[in-house]
């Protein structure tokens, strides 16, 4: 009798501290484990085409552009290997397509490089 009041308050305190393990493991995990599918950040104020992305990794202005480089809002970003440029009018631009002060959105890799730059334009209101 005895012995059953202790079992059973060990099981309990066994599923007590495994709920509480899982709680804590889900907490920790990341929530996007994709970095380019589909990105975090969509505004309402955005005029986007059906081709763009349903969200980006991040957006800013562009304060300076090269061949290799962006420098979005105060962050350099490198540009990877496989770089595709779009705007609202041509899915397949090219760099000179941006410039300086231009608003974009952009989508990362595994490496934290931009795979894709997208200029956005925004309703009248």
């Amino acid at each position: 009798m005895i012995f059953d009041k202790i079992t059973r308050r060990r099981w309990s305190a066994f599923w007590v501290c495994l709920g509480l393990a899982m709680v804590f493991m889900l907490s920790a995990a990341p929530g996007n484990f994709s970095y380019a599918e589909e990105g975090l950040f969509m505004r309402e104020e955005w005029k986007v085409p059906k081709f763009y992305p349903r969200g980006f990794d991040g957006y800013g202005k562009i304060e300076r552009i090269d061949q290799e480089r962006v420098v979005i809002d105060d962050t350099g970003w490198k540009f990877s290997q496989q770089i595709r440029f779009a705007t609202p009018r041509d899915r397949h631009a090219g760099l000179s397509a941006f410039s300086a002060g231009d608003t974009v959105a952009y989508l990362l890799n595994e490496n934290r490089e931009i795979i894709s730059l997208w200029y956005i334009e925004f309703h009248k209101r």
